[in-house]
Parts: C-alpha cells; sequence; structure tokens
C-alpha cells in the first residue's frame, strides 16, 4: 500500500465530499471540519454513491435509502430506512404499488459498515493509502 495524492484540500470545502477515482477504487474524500477522511464511495446497501448523500458533522447520510455512517471509523450509524415521500398519495396506484414492492425486496439487504483509507495531507495536497 502507499499514499496517492487524490485531491487539493482547496476543492474540498469544509463541510463537503468529493468523489474521486484511484487504485481502482471509488473514493468518497470529506471534509468534517477541516479533517479529511477516505471512505468507500459506494453505500454497502444498494451501491448509491456517498458523495451525493448529505453530511452532517461526521455523520454522513446515504442519498438512496437514508443510511448513515460515521465518517471516522466507517461505522454504520443507522438505517437504511424508508423515506415518507411527499406526493405519494397522486402518484398513479400501479406506481405507488411498485415502489412498495421494490422497498419490500431492498430492505432486508444488509448494510456493512464502509471501508476506511488512512488519510494525510501535505500542503494543499489530500493523499490517501490505497
Amino acid at each position: 500500500m502507499s499514499f496517492v495524492e487524490v485531491a487539493q484540500t482547496t476543492g474540498i470545502p469544509a463541510g463537503s465530499m468529493r468523489h474521486v477515482e484511484a487504485g481502482g477504487k471509488e473514493l468518497c474524500i470529506v471534509n468534517a471540519g477541516g479533517t479529511f477522511y477516505a471512505i468507500a464511495d459506494r453505500c454497502p446497501h444498494m451501491s448509491a454513491s456517498l458523495c451525493m448523500g448529505t453530511l452532517e458533522g461526521t455523520v454522513l447520510t446515504c442519498p438512496l435509502h437514508f443510511a448513515r455512517f460515521d465518517v471516522k471509523s466507517g461505522r454504520k450509524c443507522s438505517g437504511p430506512v424508508e423515506p415518507k415521500i411527499e406526493g405519494m398519495d397522486v402518484v398513479p396506484p400501479a406506481v405507488a404499488d411498485y415502489i412498495m414492492w421494490v422497498t419490500a425486496i431492498t430492505a432486508p439487504i444488509k448494510t456493512a459498515d464502509l471501508q476506511v483509507f488512512p488519510v494525510r495531507v501535505e500542503g494543499t495536497a489530500v493523499l490517501v493509502d490505497i
């Protein structure tokens, strides 16, 4: 394993995330209050890109089924959960039935912890041990 430059600190403001690919891996580089973390960018539940989710402190929420992960440890905090979708009462019944069917199929899929990668910052370079 070796550290590889994957980003510049100036390109990832505090409270944001960025998708990068390096060493054959998809990574989510997170800037949580000035501290950088690197995690696998695919949710272990349904493979959604975690960089498209939301970040609150060091907790990242998956954009697809709302599983939550601590970016420091990669541990799953909660979820996935079935969201209440506004407007479901006005979609055609066949569409609502399909959404509920997909939810029933995907809900039992186990959600594992995320892989985390060591990070170091040198100057403005963000390096990840891949």
